[in-house]
């Protein structure tokens, strides 16, 4: 069996994942769509790439795109009632969207501290708020979060704090929303393969193969399968949940300390 494959059916199940251009945002959409789901691909700013992804997708024609700025919550909710307008409703939101940059604790100016907690955060809030409207009993939420939220590197205490927060987030969500039927769950991935990691990261990459039991960083593939699994029916007792996927990493003793660089 392929790495993260299993068999899921969301055959009429209109799905919205957050940052679907990305790396995670692609497989997140593969994932979906091969498992009969019509998606609604959130992005910002590249539009052709945002086609490319559509076009690529099995069931192209039944998908379709939302633009807007995560963090800006009038651009948002006007998206999702244009959604609401058409009467589509959503069974499935993923927040995915997020930005990851990397800087010394002491250099972080507080606009951009604000930046990355409105980026991984606040987005999460804003994309949640507005689809409860669309939202009917026995919908899903998944949270991307990152195994960071538990144990931070250097140079992302922004980043770190913002996943942190968002855990913690996602158990409100699970509070307060199992009133209405929905259940809202986060994913913690650790390192994920992506092109130019090897020589973008040499040393860090080494250093998670070491310290990792699978021996390798994970494909986004496998973390959209985690996704998949908390949306389905299979996971209707679980609410409010972190499901760490890192292929172990998280389970050995930091003793090389560039695994967290």
């Amino acid at each position: 069996m392929a790495h993260g494959t299993i068999a899921y059916d969301f055959t009429g199940s209109r799905v919205l994942v957050t940052g679907s251009t990305g790396g995670l945002g692609a497989a997140l959409c593969l994932a979906f769509a091969q498992a009969g789901a019509s998606l609604v691909l959130h992005y910002r700013g590249d539009p052709g790439k945002a086609r490319e992804l559509l076009a690529g997708l099995p069931g192209a024609e039944r998908h379709l795109l939302l633009e807007a700025d995560a963090s800006d919550e009038a651009a948002v909710e006007a998206g999702l009632w244009e959604l609401k307008s058409r009467g589509l409703g959503l069974d499935v939101l993923v927040n995915n969207a997020g930005a990851y940059p990397v800087a010394a604790l002491g250099e972080i100016k507080a606009e951009e501290f604000r930046a990355v907690l409105d980026g991984n955060l606040t987005s999460a809030h804003i994309f949640s708020r507005s689809a409860l409207a669309l939202m009917a009993p026995g919908s899903s939420i998944v949270n991307i979060a990152s195994v960071e939220a538990l144990r931070p590197a250097r140079g992302h205490a922004h980043y770190a704090a913002a996943k942190a927060a968002l855990v913690h987030y996602t158990k409100s969500q699970a509070l307060e929303l199992a009133g209405r039927g929905i259940r809202a769950n986060a994913v913690c991935p650790g390192l994920l393969a992506r092109p130019g990691l090897e020589t973008a990261w040499p040393a860090g990459l080494g250093a998670w193969k070491r310290a990792s039991p699978s021996n390798r960083p994970g494909l986004p593939g496998e973390v959209a399968a985690a996704c998949l699994f908390l949306a389905s029916a299979g996971a209707s007792w679980i609410n409010g949940a972190s499901l760490v996927v890192d292929g172990g990493a998280s389970c050995a003793a930091p003793q090389d300390p560039a695994l967290w660089l």
